[in-house]
């Protein structure tokens, strides 16, 4: 509520976005609150009601529709930042509890300015103590909610900031300011140095990988992780689990790290994709088009071309599958093995173009060419891509 009343009293013209998850009692409360000093002072005020319907971590749940809603109005309303009310209390728990948990983040504690979905985030308190904030609120005759969840022991976050953060002397609490900053200053000379060293937008050399240091190994594979998997924390566990895999592996490795995203070391690289990259075009007809998978056009190399008739339609472009096979003059050639020779990346491989006739034929493969009965010295198609 200082944060909303600082902005009327600057003359700041701003929208107001509130989410009740109504998982408390007194949400209804808290959203009334916020709507009537919005009323009063005629900023625009946006409400949303989330619901959760799949098993999802509740926080990461929470975390996810919040920004999806402020990055909602922010675009609706062309705004140019996104102003959060977190204090530095909230940002020496999140260090205490990233400590104690032996976890690892892109800056320790909470940032004063940060880029976010696409939205310039700014968090104006960051430097206040809550105490501060309550007797602003208090002083300017600002009505403010407790939350009473804050007082149970029952969160992480409650037990760090009764048993650790409330009794730390104001000189501890700048000793730890100062551990922060040091520790930020340490992360960012090191993020710079893997920035200036790899192409994160390609595959990362193993021999180059295993000659850096423990530290930076790490930092590298947290890297990786974050790029696929912005949302996701990974335990220190895992990542030193996947460091020994790399540092220990001479066949290469895939590794699950979600769902539908792997790690793979494979050919002296690493890198992270997708698990699968299916895709599937029907077409009754011959037609030119470009998608992200594949080029079709009238022209192109002898490699690219193929010759389709109407006994050929419909036909259908996907990507590869381990059984398919294809007819050529000194035999059939596995689609897979031809990959695995040609040594091209799993991530290429799971989506791999092949052109497939009605009768389940394959005819065409991306860099084999066209089957023994599609090739003719008048080709009516191309896959250049």
């Amino acid at each position: 509520m200082m944060l909303l009343s600082l902005c009327v009293k600057q003359g700041y013209d701003v929208v107001a976005a509130h989410v009740n998850y109504r998982m408390r009692a007194t949400s209804d409360r808290d959203e009334k609150l916020v709507s009537d000093f919005c009323r009063k002072h005629e900023i625009p005020f946006y409400v949303d009601y989330p619901t959760k319907t799949d098993r999802k971590n509740f926080q990461a749940w929470a975390r996810e529709v919040r920004y999806s809603f402020f990055k909602k109005i922010y675009d609706l309303e062309s705004c140019d930042g996104l102003l959060l009310a977190h204090h530095l209390d909230d940002s020496l728990e999140n260090y205490l509890i990233s400590r104690e948990r032996g976890s690892r983040g892109w800056y320790y504690g909470i940032s004063e300015e940060t880029y976010h979905h696409g939205m310039r985030i700014i968090r104006p308190l960051i430097r206040l103590r809550k105490k501060e904030i309550e007797k602003y609120c208090l002083d300017n005759k600002v009505d403010f909610a407790v939350d009473e969840t804050n007082l149970s022991y029952q969160y992480t976050r409650n037990r760090i900031r009764h048993e650790q953060l409330e009794k730390l002397t104001a000189e501890e609490i700048r000793l730890l300011q100062q551990e922060i900053a040091e520790k930020n200053r340490e992360l960012k000379k090191d993020l710079d140095y893997i920035k200036e060293k790899y192409d994160f937008d390609k595959e990362t050399a193993i021999t180059e990988f295993l000659k850096e240091d423990s530290r930076i190994k790490t930092i590298i594979l947290r890297y990786l992780l974050n790029q696929i998997c912005p949302e996701k924390s990974f335990s220190t566990d895992f990542i030193a689990d996947l460091k020994e895999k790399i540092e220990s592996s001479s066949q290469g490795f895939k590794c699950e790290i979600d769902e539908d995203k792997l790690m793979v070391c494979e050919y002296g690289l690493l890198y992270c994709c997708k698990k699968r990259d299916d895709f599937k075009f029907i077409l009754d007809k011959i037609e030119y088009l470009e998608n992200d998978y594949f080029t079709l056009s009238d022209q192109g190399k002898v490699i690219q071309q193929l010759t389709v008739t109407k006994e050929d339609f419909p036909i259908t472009i996907r990507n590869y599958q381990p059984q398919d096979k294809i007819q050529l003059r000194y035999g059939h050639k596995k689609v897979n093995r031809f990959l695995i020779d040609r040594k091209v990346l799993y991530k290429d491989r799971i989506s791999w173009p092949v052109i497939v006739n009605n009768n389940g034929q394959v005819i065409f493969v991306k860099d084999i060419g066209c089957d023994v009965n599609h090739y003719s010295i008048k080709p009516n198609l191309f896959m250049i891509k």
